[in-house]
């Protein structure tokens, strides 16, 4: 019986340091209640406010993002006009180069074609007076070997004949 009596004794003794321990936290409970709750309130509003925060500077980033994008859109499509643009240019000055290029070799064509043939004109007519003067030269040598009259006048009648068969010719 000892024991049972140890044992309700244990028992009393525990169920007084439970009712104490149940008053304590009571009165904790309705001293703390409100300072509990302050802090928590505080607490939530806290994270609520820094939320708040981090939203409003997500959005604004989000914002320069997007004004940052569509500056980058008009900036890469303002290149690629330039480029389109200084392509067509080059192309233009190109075209235009080639086309006065192949003009001046037209142009140099030509008139090396009329130099020759000036030049063939002029050497034909040298030739000409070359043996116009040989043969004034051999003329006259041969008046001077056999100079009689009815031989002049058949040596000038057919120099003019010659002189007028090659100016029908020429003609």
């Amino acid at each position: 019986m000892v024991e049972g009596i140890n044992l309700i004794e244990q028992f009393k003794f525990a169920s007084q340091h439970l009712f104490n321990l149940i008053v304590f936290i009571g009165i904790l409970y309705y001293f703390l209640k409100d300072t509990v709750v302050n802090f928590f309130a505080s607490r939530s509003n806290r994270i609520k406010d820094e939320i708040a925060e981090a939203t409003n500077v997500i959005s604004k980033s989000q914002e320069q993002y997007n004004n940052s994008s569509q500056k980058l859109e008009l900036i890469d499509s303002e290149l690629t006009e330039l480029r389109n643009s200084l392509d067509a240019m080059t192309n233009r000055k190109v075209s235009d180069i080639l086309d006065n290029a192949n003009f001046l070799g037209e142009k140099i064509k030509n008139d090396t074609a009329d130099i020759i043939s000036l030049e063939s004109v002029r050497l034909k007519a040298d030739i000409e007076n070359e043996v116009l003067e040989k043969a004034i030269e051999l003329a006259k040598y041969e008046i001077k070997e056999d100079s009689n009259e009815s031989k002049d006048t058949i040596l000038i009648s057919s120099f003019l004949s010659e002189v007028k068969q090659n100016a029908i010719s020429n003609s």
